[in-house]
């Protein structure tokens, strides 16, 4: 394979690794918030906190769609937040298991964030990272080569 690929030899290989990453941290989070309902906030009227954790959930999947589009802009460090948000969601689905949740909703929000963590470790991943940061040097290269040729 030559060093330019095209945008679908790149969707090709490397789509459904980054997909999936997404997938994990949505479920992941939606998993969290409907057991935060029905464990930590079962005796608290739904009027007083529903809202709350709503809202929370709201920002955490605005802030995993940020992290994700960083990523594909070839800022890799982006993926820390990422990492942040399974390991959140880990530890908070964790100490749910003394309120004997639904077996099958428990056992699924915890496979998510370790599903999550071990598709950004993957090897597919990490190679498409380092790609995205050749891209975007290339397109910081071109960009002030344009800018020094426009002002002469």
């Amino acid at each position: 394979m030559n060093e330019l690929m095209t945008l679908r030899d790149f969707f090709r290989q490397y789509f459904l690794t980054f997909m999936g990453g997404v997938f994990a941290a949505c479920f992941s989070l939606a998993l969290a918030v409907a057991l935060a309902f029905v464990t930590y906030f079962r005796d608290v009227p739904l009027a007083q906190v529903g809202l709350k954790i709503m809202l929370v959930g709201a920002l955490l999947i605005l802030l995993t769609v940020h992290s994700n589009f960083m990523i594909l802009r070839g800022r890799p460090s982006w993926v820390w937040v990422m990492v942040g948000i399974y390991v959140a969601c880990l530890l908070f689905v964790v100490p749910m298991v003394q309120f004997q949740p639904h077996k099958v909703l428990y056992g699924l929000a915890l496979l998510f964030p370790l599903l999550g963590l071990l598709t950004l470790n993957s090897k597919v991943q990490r190679e498409m990272r380092t790609k995205l940061v050749g891209i975007r040097r290339i397109r910081q290269s071109v960009k002030s080569t344009v800018r020094s040729s426009s002002r002469m």
